[in-house]
């Protein structure tokens, strides 16, 4: 299965012509764990240059999140599932809120390594209907992205996912067959997210 997936900053505008040129009338869904924080968005910067030699831009929590907002309401048909820190997700569902495109917004708590807590939010767009994402509410790391996957895997076929990351995310939808369309910053980091999957 080809998957289509861009490496360097999300910024970068190659990023969002990636998604129109492989699909131009838009993708299902997106399922994405961007990093939040400033302190952890310097922290990526500073591993970026580190292992890549490449000094890319640092982005403030509020820009990424302006940019993850764009690219989901501007490629995103139905529904958007964002991993995202409990302490901040209030900023990133006030900008949901706000786009014309945006149908519903729900927030679940769930559990992460360790006990630690983050969220899931969930988007609904355009004139996807409203489904009840309860369920999500407390699952523990992939488990959250599995039972999506299995409410959309005869339905749907396509999934943006801007933070790669090394792929645990991507092996998942893979093993369901879904075309991951996505970008990661990080080289080293992003051929061990295609490792799992060769």
């Amino acid at each position: 299965m080809k998957h289509f997936i861009t490496q360097g900053n999300i910024t970068n505008k190659r990023v969002e012509e990636n998604i129109k040129k492989n699909f131009p009338n838009g993708i299902d869904f997106c399922y994405t764990d961007p990093p939040w924080g400033n302190g952890n968005l310097k922290y990526w910067k500073t591993i970026n240059k580190k292992a890549t030699n490449f000094n890319s831009d640092l982005i403030t929590q509020n820009e990424l999140e302006i940019k993850i907002v764009n690219l989901i309401t501007e490629n995103v048909i139905n529904y958007a599932f964002i991993i995202y820190g409990v302490s901040v997700a209030n900023s990133l569902i006030k900008k949901f809120k706000n786009n014309p495109k945006v149908k519903d917004v729900q927030y679940y708590e769930k559990k992460y390594a360790n006990n630690f807590k983050n969220c899931t939010i969930c988007v609904t767009l355009n004139e996807a209907p409203i489904i009840d994402f309860s369920f999500l509410k407390d699952t523990k790391g992939l488990q959250s992205l599995k039972l999506i996957c299995e409410k959309f895997k005869d339905k749907y076929k396509s999934v943006l996912e801007l933070f790669i990351g090394i792929g645990y995310y991507l092996k998942v939808l893979h093993k369901y067959n879904f075309v991951v369309v996505g970008n990661e910053l990080n080289n080293a980091r992003l051929n061990k997210a295609i490792s799992k999957i060769e």
